[in-house]
This record gives structure tokens, C-alpha cells and sequence, in this order.
């Protein structure tokens, strides 16, 4: 048997000997986080496969063969979802991870595996706002500007990171070509539209 620590046991051992550290607290930080940190990521897991299995069957959906898919590619898949839906505290990515795992399984994974991958990261690293903006501009049918865009509580320029964000993914594009007079930033009066990259992501992960 190798009782040698690997890379992930390692580094579990440092984060609790360091929440240790923390004065006062530490100790029974340590316990809570490691205490309840596995029980979470696994109810995560379970919950996730038997809502998505509820939902298939009370739809009716109708799923290829398995045999349908490069299996590699479709595992690989899989184990990068797993992980992801493990980390994720919102109910509500969790539905967009089940419609990423509908749209997944209902198609052949030698079609644009590389995007499907890219499509899984983004929306991993997306937050809950950026996913309301983008679906917003998308449901104008018309150029959004960025000034225009509005929450209770959040600051315009958290959205204005957002649009940020959304067009380095490609998921948005500029309507515009705004000219920036004597310095100043005139970043709020940019127009988007979704992009056909962004409508395709929308379409496999969201709608």
C-alpha cells in the first residue's frame, strides 16, 4: 500500500493546519470546514443526478445510446461537470449544469468538443449577475447599452465588469464605436448585442 500523500492530500493538510492557525477560532474552524465540507460536495452530487433523473423522466426526454458518443470524450466531460457541481453553492448554476448535462448527452461529443468545453468553464466561472445580463441583452432583440443597465443593490459598474467579462468570453459584441472624449470613460454608452458564439452557449447551457 503507498501511503504517500498526493497533491490534493496535501494540500488539505496545509489549509487545516492553517485555518488552525487563525487565533481564537481556528480549532473549531478547522473542524466545521473539514467537518462538513465532503458531506456538501457529495449531497451536491447525489441531489444533482436525481433531480436531472426526475426531470428526464417526468419531460419525457428522449437520450441517445451511449454508444452514440466518443465515451473518452463524454467521461471526460462528465468528471470536469462533477467537479464543478461539487464547488457550486447556487441552486440555480446547478440548473444550468443539469441543462449543460441535457444538452451534453443529447448530441454526439465529436461535435465541437473543445467547445463544449469552453462552454462548461465559462459557466463555472460566471457569476448569477452575468448570466442575468446576458440573457437580458438577448432578450432585447435590440442593442443594449451598457448606462441603460440597472439592479437594486448592485453597483453599475459590477455590471459593467460583468459586460467585461461576457464580451472576453465572445458571448457578447460591441454595437458601437463610441469615441472617448478628453479621457474620459465613456464605457457606460457602449451597446451590445449577443453574439452567435454567445446564442449557442444561451441555447446549451441556459434556455
Amino acid at each position: 500500500m503507498d501511503d504517500k500523500l498526493n497533491g490534493k492530500d496535501k494540500l488539505n493538510l496545509i489549509v487545516e493546519t492553517g485555518l488552525q492557525l487563525v487565533p481564537y477560532v481556528g480549532g473549531a474552524l478547522a473542524t466545521a470546514y473539514f467537518g462538513t465540507k465532503q458531506e456538501k460536495r457529495f449531497k451536491r452530487i447525489e441531489s444533482f443526478y436525481q433531480e436531472f433523473s426526475d426531470q428526464v423522466e417526468q419531460l419525457q426526454l428522449q437520450l441517445p445510446s451511449v454508444d452514440f458518443h466518443d465515451q473518452d470524450k463524454l467521461i471526460s466531460l462528465i468528471e470536469e461537470l462533477n467537479e464543478k457541481v461539487e464547488r457550486e453553492s447556487t441552486e440555480q448554476k446547478r440548473t444550468y449544469f443539469k441543462k449543460y448535462l441535457y444538452s451534453t448527452l443529447s448530441s454526439p461529443t465529436n461535435d465541437n468538443f473543445d467547445e463544449r468545453r469552453f462552454f462548461l468553464e465559462a459557466l463555472a466561472t460566471m457569476t448569477l449577475l452575468e448570466c442575468e445580463v446576458l440573457l437580458y441583452i438577448k432578450e432585447q432583440n435590440n442593442p443594449v447599452r451598457v448606462g441603460s443597465l440597472s439592479k437594486p443593490e448592485i453597483d453599475l459598474y459590477a455590471i459593467v465588469g460583468s459586460v467585461g467579462r461576457l464580451r472576453m468570453n465572445g458571448f457578447i459584441r460591441l454595437q458601437n464605436d463610441n469615441i472617448i472624449i478628453n479621457g474620459g470613460d465613456d464605457s457606460l454608452n457602449d451597446s451590445f448585442v449577443v453574439s452567435d458564439f454567445g446564442n449557442r452557449f444561451i441555447q446549451y447551457c441556459i434556455e
